[in-house]
């Protein structure tokens, strides 16, 4: 019979946080077919939940925060304390509302005290700072593994640039020597045509003491055979039987 308080509590307070969640769905359907009051003066604004760092809006980085995410939250519900701490109230709170009110805190209060009769804002923000610790290393330890693969990475990519330069410097040598046959070659090919160009020039002399030589064998052969025609005639004519 000692219980039956506790047990009345509870059942209250369960009933509490049930009816956060009809007021919740009221205030949705509302919100759908009113625009919203302006806020009241005396009721503290929403808790926002906390923001991460912007990414580029794509899908796969959306994934991979999401991800993250979870393995984070994965991180934290493997470092929950025994009992009820901030953990549990934290979870408690999410479930009913990503962006949770007034009500949902005092609700959740109320039940967390049930469940916890030493838990109070000091408790609770001491345990907030557990995890806070918890998330922070496992943050720090994601960080330096990504350090860790970027140190990798350069390292491979400083070994393939190095081998990339010396083959550009190779090829730039190769072309080096190549340019200076070439200008060898074309300077020889110059010397070449000038000299090809010359050809004529080279061999006109020769051809016209060819000629002139030729002639005059023509002429000898023709004064020789004028000669001899002339004493044959002379023989036909003058030596008759």
């Amino acid at each position: 019979m000692a219980d039956e308080p506790q047990k009345n509590k509870v059942s209250g307070w369960l009933r509490n946080l049930a009816g956060v969640f009809v007021v919740l769905d009221e205030s949705k359907e509302e919100d759908k077919k009113t625009p919203s009051p302006a806020s009241s003066p005396t009721t503290p604004p929403p808790v926002s939940p906390p923001s991460v760092s912007t990414l580029p809006d794509t899908h796969s980085s959306t994934e991979f925060v999401d991800e993250l995410r979870n393995r984070f939250k994965k991180i934290l519900e493997d470092k929950n304390q025994p009992g009820f701490d901030f953990y549990e109230f934290s979870m408690m709170l999410l479930r009913t509302s990503s962006s949770p009110t007034l009500e949902h805190f005092k609700t959740a209060y109320e039940g967390a005290k049930l469940l916890n009769p030493n838990c109070n804002q000091q408790f609770l923000l001491d345990s907030a700072n557990f995890y806070k610790t918890e998330l922070q290393k496992a943050f720090e330890a994601t960080v330096s593994a990504g350090e860790q693969k970027k140190t990798a990475l350069n390292a491979e990519k400083d070994i393939e640039q190095k081998q990339l330069n010396n083959e550009v410097a190779n090829i730039e040598q190769q072309l080096a020597k190549l340019k200076q046959e070439i200008s060898n070659l074309e300077k020889i090919q110059a010397e070449k045509l000038a000299t090809l160009n010359g050809i004529d020039g080279k061999f006109t002399d020769k051809f016209v003491e060819i000629e002139q030589k030729i002639q005059a064998t023509i002429a000898a052969k023709e004064g020789v055979a004028s000669e001899i025609t002339l004493i044959e005639n002379g023989i036909k004519q003058y030596l008759a039987n």
